[in-house]
């Protein structure tokens, strides 16, 4: 199952300069707790910008840099982002598709569940943006109630694809 996991400020801002434009310890603790014992897959900008490899997750790094290597046991490098989607969409097991930009991109017209933080604000300095969702192609299972951090308010709320939930009845 081929699930993306994001959080998105009020104009679908998602990056600045690399990393978050917001400090959420609430989100990265939702996110651990989604993706522990998971694989999640992610562009290889975005795996730099973790502070390294994740514990208890597969990681597949996806890159157009054929000389890019890492030697780890929980990593895998691949160069070819649609056939590991593909791959994904074929199976029980969920893989979670963490960022960036452009891997959100490529992945949102088959990913089969949207795990949302919606961040109730706008950042003007955000330089990478989620792609538009047609909401109308997905169904709401679960919302959180809205949280405040660092001045921040933010809910999680929980999508499938509608789709998805015709061929699961």
């Amino acid at each position: 199952m081929l699930s993306i996991i994001v959080a998105i400020g009020a104009r679908n801002e998602i990056g600045q300069q690399g990393t978050m434009p917001w400090h959420l310890p609430g989100d990265l603790k939702h996110f651990k707790q989604l993706t522990l014992n998971k694989t999640i897959l992610m562009g290889r900008r975005t795996f730099e910008s973790l502070p390294g490899v994740l514990p208890k997750r597969e990681h597949i790094i996806v890159t157009n840099d054929l000389s890019f290597q890492y030697d780890h046991p929980r990593v895998k490098v691949c160069h070819n982002l649609e056939q590991e989607l593909h791959k994904a969409q074929k199976t029980e097991e969920e893989l979670f598709v963490i960022g960036g930009g452009q891997i959100y991109n490529q992945a949102l017209p088959m990913a089969q569940r949207l795990y949302l933080t919606l961040v109730h604000q706008t950042f003007p300095e955000a330089d990478t943006f989620f792609p538009a969702i047609a909401f109308e192609e997905w169904q709401e299972t679960e919302r959180s109630p809205e949280i405040k951090e660092n001045g921040i308010g933010y809910e999680f709320v929980n999508y499938q694809r509608i789709a998805s939930l015709k061929e699961n009845t």
